[in-house]
């Protein structure tokens, strides 16, 4: 029993570690790409339960060389990815990285990550705080 009270007393910190995070991340996943790819986009929801304003400023994945942040947009009628130094979430809101918006952007590492793999992303925000998002891959939303 003496054993098992420091693993308790862990895990119940561990809890409330996440109950008090103003970040929560849903539905995290990296479109499978196909073969001879060289680049893979990633997709969630960040929900600022938060009073402030906040970022994420930053994603590291031990699957990907680099991540990138990055926002599909029209420009002059012509469809450009640009790259993006943090994606903003409203105090209380939240913001969706989608297909055809804001997304990460990294290279599509060998061996390939096929549908029903997983990935781990560490997202880093602007008010400090990490979490670690485990991504599925997927062909298709």
């Amino acid at each position: 029993m003496i054993q098992v009270l420091p693993a308790l007393i862990l895990a119940a910190w561990s809890l409330s570690a996440v109950a008090d995070s103003a970040v929560r991340v849903d539905n995290a996943w990296v479109r499978e790409a196909p073969p001879g790819a060289h680049m893979m986009a990633g997709y969630m929801t960040i929900k600022n339960q938060g009073v402030d304003e906040m970022a994420l400023t930053g994603v590291d994945s031990p699957a990907f060389d680099h991540v990138m942040l990055h926002e599909s947009r029209v420009v002059d009628g012509v469809a450009r990815m640009i790259h993006q130094d943090e994606i903003v979430s409203p105090a209380q809101g939240s913001v969706e990285l989608k297909p055809g918006s804001f997304h990460l952007m990294m290279p599509a590492p060998e061996p390939r990550l096929v549908e029903g793999d997983t990935v781990d992303l560490m997202l880093t925000f602007s008010s400090g705080e990490t979490i670690r998002v485990q991504a599925d891959i997927r062909k298709k939303p």
